[in-house]
């Protein structure tokens, strides 16, 4: 295995040189699974470009930039590959639409108003629950795309799949108010804290919501909320994550360099490892990487004694919740949303990764506490708590 590397080389404050340098090298990730994508990925992302174009969503300095470089129709193709195409081109349209919702009210470019972030959230729920509500105002710049998003979905969604679908915008919701709030308080989380919030802000749940969606039966409640598959939810969720803070990590060192002259603390999990334990960079990479090659590999295991029995439908989604993890990762290693962190900063920082067929560790983690039932409660073997 090749040894991590990270080099910065932010510019003075305010940024008045040349372009920084910022280079991740990755150590390598347990990846089991093949990389597989919807066959119809161009078409997706013809269609999703259009409907942001369609409803002004891709003006602005590098506004269209930005929205190219999420490719949202490659994650969404990665994670559902033998899903309908037209429910899952309203998943690509969603997410499309979403990362700029993100950009404008989430990340580090939203303004510290807490209250405009809450009176943004509130509304896009209600507009996802119903349409003709009006709680966007027409001269929103969200109103048109989550208007039409939003009747595409009660004209193809079951009662039960939109429901589901607001409740995990609540759940991403109140996550993201968390992150906000700790960056405000300059927040230093203990990685157990951080890991249960940030499993919250990473919009899994409204993702794994769009797989259901997109497929053409529903699971039955008895089996999606049973405590293995609702684990392997988690899981997969985790470690989708987890890849997240590793590969958008030179990204916020990018803004991080240019938004505030004292950039500690990144909320990053490769930040906590470093910060609260004085590793090295290369230590904490690697302290990563570790845990959620335990969390895969606990996720294979689990797996593996369900398929046998598993209906259809349930077999879709756990090859879909595999699917995630692989997709996720090779999106986020193509995605010029963290190579060219604004739009207008092409090559700014530069990512780099392998995979590996074998996990670096396993057994429960000793520092996240929570996620242990996932190897105590759980079928396959169980493993003690290592550090």
């Amino acid at each position: 295995m090749s040894e991590p590397v990270v080099s910065v080389a932010p510019p003075a404050l305010p940024h008045t040189g040349p372009e920084p340098e910022i280079e991740v090298r990755l150590p390598a990730v347990y990846l089991p699974m093949p990389w597989r994508r919807h066959p119809q990925v161009d078409l997706l992302e013809r269609r999703g470009l259009a409907f942001m174009e369609r409803h002004g969503l891709c003006g602005g300095p590098g506004g269209r930039e930005r929205v190219l470089d999420t490719r949202s129709a490659l994650i969404c193709a990665g994670e559902c590959p033998d899903a309908d195409p037209e429910r899952l081109q309203m998943f690509v349209d969603w997410t499309y639409l979403m990362f700029v919702f993100d950009d404008v009210a989430c990340d580090e470019e939203a303004p510290g108003d807490a209250f405009s972030f809450l009176d943004l959230a509130v509304r896009v729920i209600r507009t996802l629950e119903s349409p003709a509500a009006g709680l966007l105002p027409p001269g929103h710049p969200f109103a048109g795309a989550l208007t039409e998003l939003a009747e595409r979905l009660h004209h193809l969604a079951s009662p039960t799949q939109r429901r589901s679908l607001v409740t995990a915008h609540q759940s991403w919701f109140l996550g993201v108010a968390w992150e906000r709030a700790a960056r405000e308080q300059r927040l230093v989380p203990s990685v157990d804290d951080y890991l249960y919030a940030r499993l919250l802000s990473a919009a899994g749940a409204p993702s794994l919501a769009w797989f259901q969606i997109s497929e053409p039966a529903d699971i039955p409640d008895t089996q999606i909320n049973s405590p293995a598959v609702h684990a392997l939810t988690e899981m997969s969720s985790m470690v989708a994550t987890i890849d997240d803070d590793l590969y958008s990590y030179g990204k916020d060192l990018w803004f991080a360099a240019r938004v505030d002259a004292e950039p500690e603390p990144l909320l990053n999990l490769v930040h906590l490892y470093r910060t609260r334990d004085g590793n090295t960079l290369e230590d904490a990479l690697l302290r990563t990487v570790a845990l959620r090659d335990r969390i895969l590999a606990r996720f294979v295991e689990v797996r593996d004694t369900l398929l046998p029995e598993a209906e259809e439908p349930l077999r879709r989604y756990l090859s879909n919740l595999a699917c995630l993890i692989r997709g996720n990762y090779e999106y986020g290693l193509r995605a010029g949303r963290y190579t060219n962190p604004d739009g207008r900063h092409p090559g700014a920082v530069r990512v780099t990764g392998t995979a590996s067929d074998t996990p670096s560790a396993a057994g429960a983690p000793a520092d996240v506490p929570w996620i242990g039932s996932w190897w105590a409660r759980l079928p396959g073997p169980a493993a003690p708590a290592t550090a």
